[in-house]
């Protein structure tokens, strides 16, 4: 026997059975319906549960808050179990038996779910039939995204062309504090044996200019 539960917020679930040739069900808040609702946000007759071929559909009647399924608001529900569905602010919950699920397989569904909104013409689904199993409860995840090829190899070419400027800047800047010492070392002691020229030690060494040298003082 098909099950339906509803949960009313703040309150216990109220389960409902049924046999299965059970063509129309009435839902809402009002004493007269075959499943009562006693909840603000359901209509007096909120919607009705249909009798197709392959299973069952939940038609709005044209209640003040409508019905959803999952997040989308939805005139024409195909109910399915485990289905995603609210009448107004109540959780309703359709459930078969696995002997409902074999016997409903062996007959050809067509859908009739609907939006809100929508032309109340011809259902869609019925321009291409298509059969659908009720035991197909979940979609399939869908698969992760494929990972993006990271740039990993070009930052580390940068990184390590970076790194070897970097140490090629800090010799060439050792080189020079080396050489500047050292010409300042050479130009002073000239300047101490008498040199009264413009000094370079590098100047020296293109011009082959030998530097003064020190005489050291012999003792008598």
């Amino acid at each position: 026997m098909p099950r339906v539960a509803i949960t009313i917020p703040g309150k216990n679930s109220q389960p409902y059975r049924f046999q299965l040739d059970r063509k129309k069900v009435t839902i809402g808040r009002s004493s007269d319906n075959d499943i009562i609702i006693d909840c603000p946000s359901v209509s007096s007759l909120h919607c009705t549960m249909e009798r197709v071929g392959g299973g069952y559909i939940l038609r709005d009647r044209h209640s003040t808050n409508g019905m959803t399924r999952g997040d989308e608001e939805m005139a024409v529900i195909d109910l399915r179990n485990d289905s995603d569905v609210r009448v107004g602010d109540v959780k309703f919950e359709y459930t078969l038996s696995d002997d409902e699920l074999d016997e409903l397989d062996d007959e050809e569904f067509i859908p009739h779910a609907k939006k809100a909104g929508e032309s109340s013409g011809e259902p869609e689904g019925e321009k291409t039939p298509k059969k659908e199993s009720h035991k197909k409860l979940k979609t399939k995840a869908a698969a992760p995204p494929a990972r993006s090829a990271a740039p990993a190899p070009l930052l580390a070419s940068r990184d390590q062309g970076s790194g070897f400027l970097y140490g090629l800047a800090l010799l060439v800047c050792g080189f020079a504090a080396f050489y500047a010492g050292l010409d300042h070392s050479y130009s002073g002691k000239q300047r101490d044996l008498g040199r009264k020229d413009d000094i370079s030690l590098l100047k020296d060494i293109q011009e082959g200019k030998p530097p003064l040298l020190e005489v050291e003082e012999k003792s008598e």
